[in-house]
């Protein structure tokens, strides 16, 4: 990761370029598991066509791996490669107004780049945990908190500074496609399956009576850059229902997927935790 980061960005992306087409055409299981998510989620689509997503997918992961090792070393790098951006006059009428904010930014595009920019403009309060490797820990973190970022652990602690920093106006972005422990998450829709989906994002916001937004950095095609995308979320999101605002909140995931699939994280397996009876698809 360190090699990574020290190459310059052009080498960096066509470096990544050739090893993800490589990785795109070998039978590794990032392939299979992604595959069988398109299967499941586009059914629409031909066999042959689901094949050629899942490998655009991969190339695109690929790319996120290599440019975030290098924009956690150099996260100026990162930012200043932000040349549009698109959807956020609500978001910062509402930073404006002093309401507390959710951004939910699933696995599409750069999240990192996006972490940049949103502390660098408003102020990033964000939840952080540790992967169990010291080293990596140390890189991401000091990645995350170069703009000034606030970070929370992942505790019950954590939380409750974080729902006070909201409640005071902060600003806060969650993954929302993350599946979560046994105790923390709730079987609802995503493109029409059943998925072990997360409650906090929700719990959060109908906590704080936060104003919700969808977000990604789309990464533009060769060198160019990314465009920051902002998109309202359902309003469903904060309803009383848990159900009915975890369903809201999967499909606002969708809408932003559906803006471009190849860039989403298919070899996740999302639906690795399926109801209990159903045996995983994978």
């Amino acid at each position: 990761m360190r090699l990574l980061g020290a190459l310059p960005f052009a080498i960096n992306r066509a470096l990544a370029t050739a090893v993800g087409t490589l990785l795109a055409w070998l039978p590794t299981q990032a392939l299979k598991v992604s595959k069988t998510n398109l299967a499941l989620c586009y059914p629409a689509l031909s066999a042959e066509e689901q094949t050629r997503l899942a490998r655009k997918s991969l190339l695109e992961s690929v790319k996120n791996t290599f440019e975030i090792a290098l924009f956690w070393r150099q996260p100026a790098e990162g930012l200043k490669r932000v040349v549009a951006v698109d959807g956020d006059t609500p978001l910062r009428q509402a930073v404006q107004d002093g309401r507390p904010i959710m951004i939910l930014a699933p696995h599409l595009g750069c999240w990192e780049v996006l972490n940049f920019w949103l502390a660098t403009e408003f102020g990033l309060h964000a939840m952080f945990a540790p992967s169990g490797l010291p080293e990596v820990d140390d890189l991401v973190r000091s990645g995350r908190e170069h703009f000034g970022s606030t970070m929370y652990p992942t505790t019950a602690r954590g939380v409750a500074g974080l729902v006070r920093a909201m409640k005071k106006g902060a600003l806060t972005a969650i993954l929302p496609d993350q599946v979560p422990d046994r105790r923390s998450g709730r079987h609802v829709p995503f493109y029409g399956q059943s998925a072990y989906t997360g409650t906090l994002a929700c719990k959060l916001i109908r906590q704080t009576q936060a104003v919700t937004f969808m977000a990604w950095a789309r990464r533009l095609p060769g060198t160019q850059g990314y465009e920051i995308r902002v998109r309202p979320a359902d309003d469903s999101v904060a309803d009383d229902d848990l159900d009915t605002a975890l369903t809201a909140m999967n499909h606002s995931i969708e809408n932003l997927i559906d803006e471009s699939p190849s860039q989403y994280l298919w070899s996740y397996k999302r639906f690795r935790r399926p109801p209990s009876g159903v045996d995983t698809p994978y």
